[in-house]
């Protein structure tokens, strides 16, 4: 994938802003921010709190958003608007908290603030950890429930790439011998890596293959 096609997405939503485009973007990363947002403590209800404002933010600046070719750009600027909407709403809902409970506001925002960035969960490390994982779990949901993939396709992947089976045990499983069953994990590890990279720099998905 040269780089004029990993930039695709990115170059239409700067230059002419569609509603396709932006509602490719839209799919592409929904699962990833939510499933962010639960990772660093939010509920279904805050996680899309975080997931609309995020999107609110990421369509008011990336028509501005300086994109260049040093890798994980995008993906770190993504990443930073993200992870600021979860502490934020954190900060709401420790300070709702606070004021139920009739307690005095004062500097209450800016020591919480404080106390967030030091024992909450979203340390520098674990916040790349948090959004990797995320990344992975909805490229492979993706993949699991493509469709467009033959159902076959998908329990043997499934057989090798999640339970860890030998590939001997899955050609018995499935009649085929193990050369294929190689074959497939091997094609389904490749588009999954190919999405992951894709959510990364912002390009659009790639499709299935016509033999999934």
């Amino acid at each position: 994938m040269d780089l004029a096609t990993r930039l695709s997405l990115l170059h239409r939503l700067k230059e002419t802003s569609g509603d396709s485009d932006w509602r490719q973007f839209y799919i592409q990363y929904h699962a990833v921010i939510l499933s962010f947002a639960r990772k660093q403590g939010a509920d279904d209800h805050t996680a899309e709190d975080v997931l609309q404002e995020a999107m609110m933010v990421v369509m008011r600046k990336l028509p501005t958003f300086d994109y260049d070719t040093q890798r994980g750009r995008f993906r770190n600027w993504l990443l930073t608007i993200v992870t600021h909407k979860v502490r934020e709403a954190r900060r709401r809902s420790h300070l709702d908290k606070m004021l139920s409970m009739d307690e005095p506001s004062g500097d209450s925002a800016e020591s919480l603030h404080d106390s967030l960035a030091a024992t909450g969960p979203d340390a520098s490390m674990n916040v790349e950890e948090a959004w990797r994982q995320s990344l992975i779990e909805a490229a492979l949901q993706r993949i699991l429930t493509d469709p467009r993939t033959k159902p076959e396709t998908v329990e043997i992947f499934r057989a090798c790439a999640l339970e860890g089976r030998a590939t001997a045990d899955v050609a018995v499983q499935f009649g085929l011998k193990e050369n294929a069953v190689y074959q497939i994990k091997n094609r389904l590890m490749t588009r999954l890596k190919e999405i992951i990279n894709a959510m990364e720099t912002g390009a659009a998905a790639p499709p299935p293959g016509s033999d999934e």
